[in-house]
């Protein structure tokens, strides 16, 4: 290098240049150019107050994923909490709630916790997230938070363009004078502070800011984890055929009609396949947009900071950070992943079962710790004989590999689908669900299922399988719906039924042991060994673990989370690993602010 100074790897700077950065770096790699773009006035000087976040310093008693707790109970003790997360641009990441409830009383008696800057909390910020495992990135908010140590905020002073900033935050821009700070993915409150700000709004940013939120809102909204979800996709899909949807207005005007020419085709049809199509197609070109968005906005900010000659203002597909679970970039190309729109579209179909959504109402339904049918038909407003489909009564659904009862979840899902596309082409609307999802409705709902359930949920699942030792019966309770009987009920109406049943066939079976023909024998003599092994489960589960449950009639407190409250079923739920095995039960048990006595193994 001394030799070849033109080597590419020799770098020759001014002391006296580290200084114009803020924290005076020793950054030999910056050029001159973004050197100058330090001498601006930085975002935390003039443009923005940038803040530290609220440290509970103990999740499990006062955070809270926003789907575990009671809808009435939100802005009341429970308050959204904005806590990072992964790497995501422009909305989203909203999925905590925190304890807040008599102006966080019992936080600030604990005396582990750090109450910081209340002045910035439970305003309308914008928010990033402190620790990346990709790059640096800002999310829009639309109603007040409070956030976390985890999550840094910025308030904007004045009257500055609140668009203007955002934009700026999330381009390349950013990236490269924060490598010239701290050259780390840890951006803490004194980087984000220290960043250059060169101001000069224009509409043109503005309106492209206001469609990239929109867009991302658009995208996070459409997950049942989302507070404000309304409905599955395919269903709002197949009910906007031929209107004009609000989040088609954030599309170029050719974009929009042929979307429209697409969705009128599920109208006459009702067939799913179709209204996938439209799916695809309408999130296509939504991805597509917000990736032109980002790419002007960078190309812009670029020209702005004079950084032509160090940036392009491309942005690699796999950098859009909307459609995560649905789709993957293969080739360069936008594939969807048709099991897991689909595996969506069951756990709808499901929150539809146990009343937490209507098809004839938008929005979360039964919500609320205790609710029942009657308050399923005075929310939506309808009467059992008015709506489109009618919700489990008892709160227990069966989950079986055969059809032992006839309101199992296998005929309940037959039934929403006819409710929601018509009873004409059930059959052929049947077999695309069991072609995306790869296999047969009851084997995907035995065998996949509830682990596709635990991990949307994160391991804090708002349905629970209470399950067998040899998962030879299990059935799916709702916990928001679930009650000091609901055991009893499991115990009584389904599993003593189901061994009834189980027994009933074992002696048909002998039956055709003796007076059947060769064939028959053989086949039922196999039948009984497996009935037999069924039974002693089923025995083992009601006489060891139910029974005694159901006699104590537990209760549970939403306001405690699933990780206790799952735990004081003990064997009875199916064991999940990081919920309720071992190290979890240990873990709980050492929580000094709940009764651990009702902590079960």
């Amino acid at each position: 290098a001394i030799q070849n100074p033109q080597c590419g790897w020799f770098y020759t700077a001014y002391q006296k240049d580290f200084e114009k950065i803020p924290g005076s770096p020793i950054g030999y790699w910056v050029s001159e150019n973004v050197i100058n773009c330090f001498k601006n006035n930085s975002l935390g000087d003039v443009y923005a107050h940038v803040k530290q976040g609220i440290s509970t310093s103990n999740q499990p008693r006062f955070e809270r994923f926003i789907w575990e707790v009671s809808n009435s109970k939100k802005d009341v003790k429970w308050f959204k909490f904005n806590s990072g997360g992964s790497f995501r641009k422009w909305f989203g990441n909203e999925e905590i709630f925190f304890n807040w409830g008599n102006n966080g009383l019992e936080l600030k008696k604990y005396s582990n916790s750090a109450i910081r800057n209340l002045r910035y909390q439970n305003c309308r910020l914008f928010f990033w997230s402190k620790i990346s495992s990709k790059n640096f990135s800002i999310r829009e908010t639309f109603d007040n938070q409070f956030f976390s140590g985890a999550s840094g905020a910025v308030q904007l002073k004045s009257n500055y363009n609140r668009n203007y900033i955002i934009g700026l935050l999330n381009t390349k821009v950013i990236l490269k004078l924060l490598n010239a700070i701290s050259p780390t993915l840890n951006f803490t409150e004194g980087n984000i502070s220290s960043i250059p700000i060169i101001y000069n709004e224009n509409q043109s940013i503005d309106d492209i800011v206001l469609k990239c939120v929109d867009i991302s809102r658009f995208d996070w909204d459409s997950r049942e984890t989302s507070w404000d979800f309304q409905q599955n996709e395919l269903i709002r899909c197949k009910s906007n055929c031929g209107q004009n949807c609000a989040d088609l207005d954030l599309l170029s005007e050719e974009d929009r009609n042929e979307i429209s020419e697409i969705e009128k085709m599920p109208t006459d049809s009702n067939l799913l396949k179709d209204c996938y199509e439209a799916y695809k197609s309408k999130w296509t070109k939504m991805f597509f947009q917000l990736h032109r968005n980002e790419e002007e906005l960078n190309r812009q900010f670029i020209e702005i900071y004079g950084l032509q000659d160090e940036l392009t203002p491309d942005v690699p597909l796999e950098e859009i950070t909307i459609l995560q679970e649905e789709t993957s970039i293969e080739n360069g190309e936008l594939v969807f992943h048709a099991d897991e729109v689909f595996a969506q579209f069951v756990s709808y179909a499901v929150g539809c079962m146990f009343g937490r959504y209507s098809l004839d109402k938008e929005g979360l339904i039964l919500a609320n710790q205790g609710e029942t049918l009657q308050d399923y038909f005075d929310k939506i407003e309808k009467s059992e004989d008015e709506v489109s489909f009618i919700p489990d009564e008892d709160n227990v659904i069966p989950v079986l590999d055969e059809e032992w009862f006839a309101d199992d979840i296998v005929e309940k899902f037959n039934t929403f689908l006819k409710a929601s596309f018509g009873e004409e082409n059930f059959h052929e609307n049947l077999r695309f669900v069991e072609e995306s999802l790869g296999k047969d409705i009851r084997k995907y709902f035995t065998r996949d299922f509830y682990k596709d359930h635990i991990k949307r949920y994160k391991k804090r699942p708002i349905y629970w399988m209470f399950s067998s030792p040899k998962g030879y019966f299990n059935v799916l309770i709702y916990m928001h719906r679930y009650t000091q009987d609901t055991v009893s009920m499991i115990l009584n109406s389904y599993l003593r039924e189901f061994i009834d049943k189980l027994e009933r066939q074992r002696k048909h079976l002998e039956h055709v042991e003796v007076s059947g023909s060769t064939v028959d024998q053989n086949r039922a003599r196999k039948e009984i060994d497996k009935i037999d092994i069924m039974l002693n489960d089923c025995k083992e589960y009601e006489q060891e673990i139910l029974y005694p449950l159901a006699t104590e009639r537990v209760g549970i407190d939403l306001d405690d989370g699933v990780l206790v409250n799952y735990n004081k079923m003990g064997s009875a739920v199916a064991k999940v690993a990081g919920l309720n095995d071992k190290d979890a039960k240990k873990k709980v048990r050492k929580f000094d602010w709940i009764d651990t006595s009702l902590i079960r193994d």
